[in-house]
C-alpha cells in the first residue's frame, strides 16, 4: 500500500473516526469560509488538502479492510 500515507498503521476505529471528522469539514467548508479542526483553522482555500487527505484515510481504511487493488497506469504518449 502507499508507504508514504500517514493513516497507514491505524486502527479501523480511529481512520473511521477521523473519517468522519474529515467529512464534516469538507461539508461546513462548502457552505462556510472557514472551518476549525483539531486546533487549526481552515479556509476553503484548503479544501484540496482536506480531500487529498480523506483520500488518504479512505486508503488506509481500504488497507485496514483488506480491500486493496493493484493498479497499473499505462501511457501511450510516445508511440
Amino acid at each position: 500500500m502507499a508507504s508514504g500515507n500517514p493513516f497507514i498503521g491505524l486502527t479501523q476505529s480511529q481512520l473511521e473516526s477521523l473519517q468522519t471528522v474529515y467529512l464534516g469539514a469538507v461539508t461546513a467548508l462548502a457552505s462556510a469560509q472557514s472551518y476549525a479542526i483539531n486546533g487549526r483553522q481552515l479556509s476553503r482555500a484548503d479544501l484540496p488538502a482536506v480531500k487529498e487527505t480523506l483520500g488518504e484515510i479512505g486508503a488506509a481504511l481500504d488497507d485496514v479492510r483488506g480491500n486493496t487493488t493493484d493498479r497499473t497506469l499505462l501511457s501511450f504518449t510516445g508511440l
